[in-house]
């Protein structure tokens, strides 16, 4: 299979996935209306984290930094090239998958559930500029799996963190009735497929190893391999 049909089946199944969720949408919402408070301080704290600045400006502070100490000290410029680099992509494909979910939720306008909770409005409404009709799509749970992606194409040892961490933020918007499960599906599969995009794109320039951790792990599966059939024969 090419990697484009691969590609066009995985964007298909996310589709199904968010159409089918908006049959279950209004349910959960209720279920999630009578949770316990300790569940819901829970919730908050973890979605604290999904926050597009809890990422953006620490990596906006140390790109500023790491170029402040480059020309300051010369002799440090070569060093600092790559880790600049890759803070910098880290930066620019969270901004890039906030910026795009901004831009949906402007489009789809649709009605937070709390709203639809208490009576008030429901559904989608077209070009609604305001954080009661920004449902759609999750930001927090875009803005974290982009975040996730990268992350885990830098430190590829800790992907599967980063990945469960974006999940229970996503998780965490259901529970405090900010999002519908539709919402946060449809943040999931943007945020990945922005950090994608974006991430070939810095890929090419040299900025991030998205292919070389990929290779380095299926190198490293493969050698495993061989070695636990080596030491079968022995």
């Amino acid at each position: 299979m090419t990697g484009g049909r691969r590609t066009g089946l995985i964007a298909l199944a996310g589709l199904l996935a968010v159409l089918l969720a908006f049959a279950v949408d209004q349910p959960i919402a209720r279920a999630m209306a009578g949770l316990d408070p300790l569940t819901l301080r829970i919730a908050r704290f973890v979605t604290w984290f999904g926050q597009g600045g809890v990422v953006l400006y620490p990596t906006g502070v140390l790109v500023v930094l790491g170029l402040a100490v480059s020309l300051a000290l010369p002799g440090l410029a070569g060093r600092l090239e790559g880790p600049i680099r890759h803070i910098a992509s880290i930066f620019i494909i969270v901004a890039a998958a906030g910026l795009a979910d901004d831009v949906l939720k402007i489009v789809f306008g649709r009605a937070r559930p709390y709203l639809w909770l208490a009576g008030d409005d429901s559904g989608f409404g077209l070009l609604r500029y305001s954080a009661k009709f920004a449902s759609f799509p999750s930001g927090h749970t875009t803005t974290s799996t982009a975040a996730a992606l990268v992350f885990s194409a830098l430190l590829p040892r800790g992907k599967y963190w980063f990945l469960l961490a974006a999940l229970l933020i996503g998780l965490s918007r259901i529970v405090l009735d900010v999002h519908y499960l539709s919402d946060v599906i449809a943040g999931a599969l943007l945020g990945a497929g922005v950090a994608l995009l974006v991430g070939k794109w810095l890929e090419k320039l040299g900025w991030l190893p998205f292919r070389a951790a990929q290779e380095s792990h299926r190198h490293g599966v493969v050698a495993e391999g061989t070695k636990k059939t080596g030491d079968k024969r022995n």
